[in-house]
């Protein structure tokens, strides 16, 4: 059985040892500086959006066969087809590694990883699978808004029931 390489921290060169690559594939003038990793001398993606660690797709993966026992109409996820799909991921060299890979690319491995084994899952279904990040807690409005006043003296707002 294949020893899967052990999960390193990523150091960054310095800025002045980084390299000229393609920003986009096959496009001309689009090179631009790219640090990388001086322990392994994987290039640090640019792109936006992070990528996600292999946890992220498992969780996935599991929400969808949580979607699936309740649909109506299509069948259930079966536990060969998770299994499949989880062990298709594992196998792409840096999958889970943020650093180097991109959230786009990864979506885009996913996808097509989860349509070869369950053809008949539309694009849409698969992106609901997705965890959602957590949300950022906000005050609520109502905790936002100043003291009212009421006949000339200050009182506290009054929540809303």
């Amino acid at each position: 059985m294949q020893s899967q390489p052990e999960a390193h921290v990523h150091r960054s060169a310095k800025a002045d040892e980084r390299v000229w690559l393609e920003t986009l594939p096959d496009q001309a003038a689009s090179m631009r500086l790219h640090s990388f990793c001086v322990e392994c001398g994987a290039v640090r993606s640019r792109l936006p959006a992070r990528g996600r660690s292999i946890g992220f797709f498992h969780n996935a993966i599991a929400n969808l066969k949580a979607i699936l026992d309740h649909h109506p109409s299509l069948p259930k996820l079966a536990q060969v087809h998770s299994h499949l799909i989880a062990k298709a991921l594992e196998s792409i060299p840096d999958f889970g590694d943020p650093y180097s890979m991109s959230f786009e690319t990864q979506w885009t491995i996913f996808r097509s990883v989860v349509e070869r084994s369950r053809s008949d899952l539309d694009d849409e279904l698969i992106e609901q699978a997705l965890p959602r990040e957590p949300r950022r807690l906000k005050p609520a409005f109502i905790d936002v808004l100043p003291p009212s006043t009421k006949g000339g003296q200050r009182t506290a707002a009054k929540p809303l029931r």
